[in-house]
């Protein structure tokens, strides 16, 4: 039986298309929804352990809000004047007790960490795979800036009012800034989540 139910391997009948590629059909993948992101590689840390340039985060119960962590107990991140969201939302610096806002710890995200599982092939599926080509033959190698630099980028930015929750939110902010990329780990959970309602996981 082939995988259509019936069989094709009779003589002079059509074979399904999928029997000249057995090595393809046979192989098992890792499926999109479970690569790993980013905000897979966290780790809660006291106030005392936030280093200069980390991008960090907290639980908001149903969001997690990032920025980067300067100094000085200060964070860059976008926020309204008086908490995560509002009419008037902008790069700003704040205290980080203004950014954790209430929140009993600090998370930072370990892109060392996440570097060495998107560099490893075995972990992806065959488009994870030809995309970590491409960026091998085009150097798109995933780039994690110094911390003066992750700094320095988030306050290129300050003023900066340019929020949208889907294209331009606090994680896609601090992960630009340590990176170059925006990306937002939460919005791809979010899509995956409606893509799974729509076309059912088999």
């Amino acid at each position: 039986m082939s995988i259509f139910g019936s069989d094709f391997g009779g003589f002079g009948r059509a074979k399904s298309p999928f029997e000249f590629f057995p090595t393809i059909v046979e192989t098992p993948i890792i499926p999109k929804k479970s690569r790993k992101k980013s905000c897979d590689f966290i780790r809660t840390v006291s106030d005392s352990d936030l280093r200069k340039g980390d991008v960090i985060g907290v639980h908001r119960g149903v969001y997690d809000h990032y920025g980067i962590y300067t100094g000085n107990n200060e964070v860059i991140h976008f926020s309204n004047e008086g908490g995560d969201f509002g009419v008037d939302i902008c790069v700003r610096r704040a205290t980080l007790a203004q950014f954790k806002n209430g929140a009993d710890n600090v998370f930072v995200v370990d892109f060392e960490a996440f570097r060495d599982y998107v560099e490893n092939p075995e972990l992806f599926d065959f488009e994870g795979l030809f995309k970590l080509a491409l960026d091998t033959f085009f150097g798109n190698e995933m780039t994690i800036y110094s911390p003066e630099e992750t700094v320095k980028r988030a306050e290129s930015k300050l003023g900066e009012g340019k929020y949208n929750l889907f294209f331009n939110n606090c994680e896609h902010f601090a992960v630009w800034c340590k990176t170059g990329k925006r990306e937002s780990s939460q919005v791809q959970n979010f899509l995956e989540a409606i893509g799974s309602v729509i076309i059912p996981m088999s």
